[in-house]
C-alpha cells in the first residue's frame, strides 16, 4: 500500500521540528553575546512592574531563557529522530502500525512538555492516526482464502 500521505505529513512535521532546532539553536548561541544582556537589562530597568522585584536579575533571566531553548532543542531532536525512523518504517509499508504508535506517542509528548513544539506535534498525530486506521491492500495468501470460506 501506498504509505504517501503519511510520510508527507510526517515531513512536515519533519521540517517544523527542525525549524523549532534551528531557533533552539540559535538562542543558545546567543548566550554569552552583551548587546543581548543589555537589552534585557535595559528591558527589566523600564518595565515599572520589574523594578519593584529586587531578586530578578539578568543573570536569572538569561539562565531561564537558555534552559528553556536547551530542552526545547532536545526535545525537537528527539522529534526528528523519531520522525526519521518512522519514515523508514512508513516506507514499503513495513511497519505502519508501529509507526502510527511511534508518532502519537512523539506529538503527545512534544506538545505537553513544549507548547512550542505543538505545530509539529499536530503533523505527527495526524500522520499516526492515518497510519493506524488505514488498512493494508497486500494480504497473506492464508487471509485471502480464510475470507472465501
Amino acid at each position: 500500500m501506498n504509505r504517501t500521505a503519511e510520510m508527507v505529513l510526517t515531513s512536515i512535521g519533519l521540517a517544523v521540528y527542525a525549524i523549532m532546532s534551528f531557533f533552539s539553536f540559535r538562542v543558545m548561541s546567543l548566550k554569552d553575546n552583551e548587546e543581548i544582556k543589555n537589552q534585557i537589562e535595559q528591558g527589566l530597568n523600564s518595565n515599572p512592574d520589574m523594578q519593584g522585584a529586587g531578586n530578578v536579575s539578568v543573570d536569572k533571566v538569561l539562565d531561564f531563557l537558555f534552559a528553556g531553548a536547551t530542552f526545547v532543542l532536545i526535545m525537537s531532536l528527539i522529534g526528528l529522530i523519531l520522525g526519521i525512523l518512522t519514515i523508514i518504517f512508513l516506507r514499503g509499508d513495513k511497519k505502519p502500525k508501529a509507526a502510527g504508535i511511534i508518532l502519537i506517542i512523539t506529538a503527545i509528548v512534544t506538545t505537553l512538555l513544549t507548547i512550542v513544539d505543538f505545530f509539529g506535534g499536530i503533523f505527527y498525530l495526524i500522520a499516526g492516526i492515518t497510519a493506524l486506521v488505514r488498512k493494508s491492500k497486500n494480504k497473506t495468501v492464508t487471509e485471502s482464502s480464510a475470507e472465501s470460506y
